[in-house]
This record gives structure tokens, C-alpha cells and sequence, in this order.
């Protein structure tokens, strides 16, 4: 199942010809997105139905609608027993742990090894991470202060503190001279595709205010009763907006001065029978996108990553960026953009968050939230 992918924009303040070319490139990225979602939510789907059909086929039919009969019947038992009064003084560790005895006692008397199962499982979170990669266009992100000599090697304008300092603008013939463009700004795009099956509920909330270059992401993917072979995944971005007028054609370069506002990966997982996995990551970049029909994609750079393998209960609360502390990406289009003619230039952040379960409850939760404290913009040399 797979939710909208056409993202939402304001570039009303910018040239009529970029938003032309703008409105152009974002029709064919949305058709291309739309496709790409499309082939993994049928390869996801296949993947999932021929991991079911390898359990089935290993269990026998009977066994394994006794065994699904069986997981329902403790299900409802747990929750029974959880009910007030009696269930306020209940221990959940206790009936959780008195279901997994259950249920592995009923693939003894079947003579059914656990491990055969989880092997399955095994090979399906492995293809399902194939069908969920990433953009191939992709780098790493840098930690400001620990790679400063990078940072000052890379424009002249680095010999002060951008977001704050007077400086001032190139205005040589230099056909690869920086520009500099800081808050406010005064155009938007953001978007969001959600992919899932069932039993999975995939929302996101964006934080987007142009004005002061503050841009965020939330994603959230839920499974409060997970099924045989169950997937998901949220792709979504916030981005701020500016025109720039190209002195010379060729690939667009930007360097990003982004302050970390938020940044915090959270995951809860809950074997429900013992033999049971799941495969979750949370991916978030800062992102550039120039909207021309000659640019195939945004470039991306990598910030912060979570990627657990689970059999078991486990809770996650991770924050490896530091909030407050600045970062930067030096990125490339992926395409040349003609010489004077205006072209709109997105900056801003990006979320990919996937999971695969197999009878494991999921609530995974991403919280990204950047301040673009300043953008330097010029054709590469």
C-alpha cells in the first residue's frame, strides 16, 4: 500500500521562468517517484507473501493454522488478563514470557526447530533491505568544528562566521564565484511517501518555517500487532527555497551551514513469541535539489543513521548529533544547469525510515529539525 507522492511547494516569489522549469522538473520527479514507490511496494508485497508461503510450507497447513490459531488465542488471553482490577496488578514481563513458554511448547509437540523458522525471517529482512535501499546519490555530512580546516579550504567567506558576520559579495566576473543566501527566505517544498502493508501505520509531521531557515522532519511507523511477515517504509523532506541566476553553465555546487536543532532516533520493539526478528533503520540527510529539468534528483548527505536487528524486547533512544552545534554538506546537482537563466534551489532535510517485522511489534520514531544558517551557492569548476 503506498500513500501520495507529489510534494507541496511555494515558489511565488521567485521568476516566472524558474518557476516554469521548477513546475516542470517537480511533474517528472513526482511520475518518477510514483514509479519507484510503486516497484517496492509490489517487490516489498512479494517478498512478504513467498516468506509466508516458505513458513506455510514448512509447517503443513494444519500446523500452521494451528500455530496462527494458537498466537491469536494468547493474544487475547494477555489482554484479558491485563484488565482491571486483577490486570493492575499483573506483571506484563510475566504473561509475556508465560506466551513465548506457550508457543514454543506447541513447536516442540510439533517437532518444529525455532531456529528454521527465524531463517526465513533471516533471508526476508535481507531482501527486503535491497528493495528499501537509499539513493545511489549520496554523501557524508560533516561535523563543523572537527573538520574546520575542510570547512575554511572550501570558500573564501569562510574567514567568518556566516550566519551573524558582514561580508562582502563577489562581485567579480568569475564565472564560479560563491553567493551567499542566509534567512529569510521566502519559498518552501516538502513531501512525503509513505509505503506499507497492513498491519503498519506510517505518518510524518514537517516543521517548516522559510523565514528563519528552519526546517524538520518527523516519521513515525507503528505495528502494534504484527503479522507473519509485515513491512514499511516513510521517505519525507522539508526543504526552503531560493532563486539563483547561474553565471555559467555547468553543475550546480552548495555548501550547507545547518545548526542541529533535533536529532533523536527512537525504537521499541516487543517479541511476541520468542523466535520472532525485525530489521528497522532510520536515515536522515540535509539535501539539496535544483529544480531544472536537467537535474535527474536531490543530492544527499548523510547526518545520523540507526540500523537495529531485533529477537527481542529492546528499547532504543539515540541522539548522535549534538544539538546546538553546527554541521555542513558540500553537495552537487545531479545535472548541469544552463548559464543566465534563473533556476529555484531547495536546501533543507531528509528522512528515510524502513522496517521489516515478523511477529515483533514496532513503534520506531524519528525527530530531525535543522536551522539552514547559510547557503553559498556557484557553478563547479
Amino acid at each position: 500500500m503506498i500513500g501520495t507522492g507529489q510534494a507541496v511547494h511555494n515558489f511565488r516569489h521567485f521568476p516566472a521562468a524558474a518557476r516554469r522549469s521548477a513546475e516542470a522538473a517537480s511533474e517528472e520527479r513526482d511520475q518518477r517517484l510514483r514509479e519507484i514507490t510503486k516497484k517496492r511496494d509490489s517487490r516489498a508485497a512479494k517478498l512478504s507473501a513467498e516468506a509466508s508461503r516458505r513458513l506455510r510450507h514448512l509447517l503443513g497447513d494444519d500446523t500452521w493454522a494451528d500455530l496462527r490459531d494458537l498466537m491469536r488465542r494468547e493474544r487475547m488471553t494477555v489482554r484479558d488478563l491485563l484488565q482491571p482490577p486483577e490486570g493492575l496488578t499483573a506483571r506484563y514481563d510475566d504473561l509475556h514470557r508465560t506466551r513465548r513458554r506457550t508457543a514454543k511448547a506447541f513447536l516442540r509437540s510439533r517437532d518444529i526447530r525455532p531456529d528454521a523458522l527465524v531463517a526465513i525471517a533471516g533471508d526476508y529482512h535481507e531482501a527486503l533491505a535491497d528493495v528499501f535501499t537509499a539513493d545511489e546519490n549520496i554523501s557524508p555530512g560533516f561535523h563543523l568544528s572537527h573538520h574546520l580546516d575542510k570547512w575554511l579550504s572550501l570558500s573564501p567567506f569562510h574567514d567568518r562566521a556566516l550566519p551573524w558576520g558582514v561580508f562582502e559579495p563577489d562581485d567579480s566576473d568569475d564565472p564560479h564565484r560563491w553567493e551567499v543566501f542566509r534567512p529569510p527566505f521566502f519559498g518552501f517544498n516538502f513531501g512525503f511517501v509513505p509505503v506499507r502493508n497492513d498491519n503498519f501505520v506510517v505518518d510524518r509531521s514537517h516543521t517548516l518555517n522559510p523565514s528563519v531557515g528552519d526546517v524538520g522532519i518527523s516519521i513515525s511507523m507503528k505495528d502494534d500487532d504484527a503479522g507473519d511477515f509485515d513491512y514499511a517504509s516513510g521517505d519525507a523532506f522539508s526543504a526552503i527555497a531560493f532563486a539563483f541566476v547561474p553565471p555559467a553553465t555547468g553543475l550546480v555546487e552548495v555548501l550547507i551551514d545547518a545548526q542541529c536543532v533535533e536529532a533523536t532516533h527512537r525504537l521499541e520493539s516487543t517479541d511476541e513469541w520468542g523466535w520472532s526478528n525485525s530489521h528497522t533503520s532510520q536515515q536522515n540527510f540535509l539535501m539539496l535539489d535544483v529544480l531544472h529539468p536537467s537535474v535527474a534528483e536531490p543530492s544527499y548527505a548523510a547526518m545520523s543513521a540507526l540500523d537495529e536487528t531485533t529477537d527481542d524486547d529492546e528499547s532504543f533512544h539515540q541522539e548522535h548529533l549534538t544539538r546546538g552545534t553546527h554541521y555542513f554538506a558540500q553537495l552537487f546537482s545531479a545535472g548541469p544547469v544552463p548559464a543566465d537563466q534563473s533556476v529555484i534551489v531547495c536546501a533543507g532535510t531528509r528522512s528515510f525510515d524502513k522496517s521489516g517485522t515478523n511477529d515483533v511489534s514496532i513503534d520506531s520514531t524519528s525527530d530531525f529539525r535543522w536551522y539552514i544558517s547559510s547557503v553559498e551557492v556557484r557553478i563547479s569548476p
